[in-house]
């Protein structure tokens, strides 16, 4: 079996989570065009601590909450923009059958 990743505290870190060499922690994802996107931050998880020096910031597994809501936010407008595109030209078909509507 595939060995884990893990940072340099031991944790294991998620598909698309990586630790750079200074410390940071980096998030790559596909954004809705299809371009890699990366999200950096210096805490994994909200309880951690920021280094000395360093803007205060939330949490990377944070950004990924917004990101992934964001996207599935999209997805949802889009398939509703479609219905709605699939509608308008069969509405007037659909009123004037029903009420006679023409």
């Amino acid at each position: 079996m595939a060995e884990k990743r893990r940072d340099s505290k031991g944790r294991i870190l998620r598909t698309g989570e990586s630790q750079r060499k200074d410390g940071r922690y980096a998030y790559k994802y596909t954004d809705s065009t299809g371009k890699p996107q990366f999200v950096y931050a210096w805490k994994l998880v909200a309880t951690d601590k920021t280094p000395a020096g360093k803007r205060d910031d939330i949490s990377l597994r944070e950004k990924e909450k917004e990101i992934n809501r964001d996207s599935l936010d999209m997805g949802s407008r889009q398939e509703m923009e479609a219905d709605c595109l699939f509608m308008a030209p069969n509405l007037e078909t659909f009123l004037g059958e029903q009420y006679g509507v023409y």
